[in-house]
């Protein structure tokens, strides 16, 4: 009988020991997600003080607006990396495009506007 106590104990001993550790380690990951989050918070937001305002809200934009400010994004020397060739350029802002025509976010008409003037520089 003594054996089965013994026993008991430390089988006891064992189960509240696992229970401490998954504890601590939930607790560690909450802590490290957090803090993770804060640290992701802070980018977000100095990326978002250096981005130029806008006028309006995507939601706001019409299509042509949207297709506009692709064309205009792509010009922008500040946002195109110094050894881009015109031609990747060029297949970037079309891929882009087409991106945003599956999206539904420019219709079929400024798809081919955009893919036009593209073409023509």
């Amino acid at each position: 009988m003594t054996s089965n106590v013994v026993f008991t104990l430390v089988f006891v001993v064992v189960i509240i020991a696992l229970i401490i550790w998954i504890v601590a380690i939930s607790q560690r990951a909450k802590k490290a997600s957090a803090d993770s989050d804060a640290r992701l918070a802070t980018q977000l937001q100095a990326f978002a003080a250096e981005l130029p305002e806008k006028s309006k809200d995507f939601a706001d934009e019409t299509p042509a607006e949207r297709s506009d400010a692709v064309i205009a994004a792509a010009e922008d020397p500040t946002l195109v990396p110094e050894d881009a060739s015109p031609l990747n350029l060029k297949a970037s802002r079309l891929a882009e495009l087409s991106d945003l025509h599956d999206k539904g976010l420019i219709s079929d008409e400024e798809l081919a506007m955009a893919r036009a003037k593209i073409l023509a520089e």
